[in-house]
């Protein structure tokens, strides 16, 4: 029997970082967020479940996500990779992991693969943002977007009333109520803004690395609604990474 979703607060740092975690399998595989997702426990979770009997599935919530606590530390991918490995360290979790990466996480899975590859076993792209899809983004509005409503604390509070029923519709109405001051804290908070201001310092360190083609890929690849490409360009992006893999697979979905 598969045990329930077990939340743990891990000290990194000198800060909480929150971990779910289920499984009864013998190989560790941790879920890395995608940007933006505001409670990765929760929006991972039917994924980690159906992988629980064959994995042990941890879904860190990076600081400023769920209800991890907050940091003005750097974003960028190298930080971020060491605070992943540090939640191993102290969960004491078996290494090589595979890691399963979601749009934005899988420039971190791509940096943790190039730097310590006898740690990833194998990456599975959960509909990965690969490096390429960044030239198509306005990378520098977006910060300076995020910068003044961050500032301002009236611009920032209206936009989560206008904007919080839809962010929070996914989760059941009983549990919005609990989840609501976690999810207005960390809404446009200091690591939003920086994880936009290092996003493009990351983006040029991971293409200067290049793919770290020995890992076993795995890509899931949906349709490509809701991401800044038409569905071919998100797809091809993909493909194209994804050929540099000496062993390597493609699902496309239509989702």
């Amino acid at each position: 029997e598969v045990p329930a979703m077990d939340e743990k607060m891990i000290a990194i740092d000198g800060r909480s970082l929150q971990v779910s975690c289920t499984g009864v399998g013998p190989v560790t595989l941790l879920i890395l967020s995608g940007s933006n997702i505001l409670f990765p426990g929760l929006e991972y979770a039917p994924l980690a479940d159906a992988l629980s009997p064959w994995y042990s599935v941890l879904i860190p919530s990076k600081f400023g996500y769920g209800h991890s606590g907050l940091t003005d530390a750097p974003r960028d991918v190298d930080t971020v990779v060491e605070e992943y490995r540090g939640v191993l360290a102290a969960l004491e979790r078996p290494l090589p992991v595979v890691l399963a990466a979601h749009s934005m996480g899988f420039l971190e899975a791509l940096h943790w693969a190039r730097k310590y590859p006898k740690e990833v076993s194998a990456l599975v792209g959960l509909d990965p943002a690969v490096p390429q899809v960044y030239q198509h983004m306005e990378l520098e509005t977006v910060h300076r977007r995020l910068e003044d409503l961050h500032r301002s604390s009236w611009k920032r509070g209206l936009l989560f009333r206008l904007t919080s029923r839809a962010l929070l519709r996914r989760f059941p109405a009983s549990e919005r109520r609990e989840l609501a001051p976690a999810a207005r804290r960390n809404f446009v908070s200091v690591v939003w803004v920086n994880e936009a201001r290092d996003l493009p310092r990351s983006i040029r360190q991971v293409q200067q690395e290049g793919p770290p083609a020995s890992v076993p890929a795995l890509f899931l690849v949906s349709n490509g609604k809701g991401t800044p490409l038409p569905q071919e360009e998100w797809r091809m992006c993909a493909r194209t990474y994804l050929s540099a893999f000496s062993v390597s697979s493609l699902h496309l979905l239509d989702l």
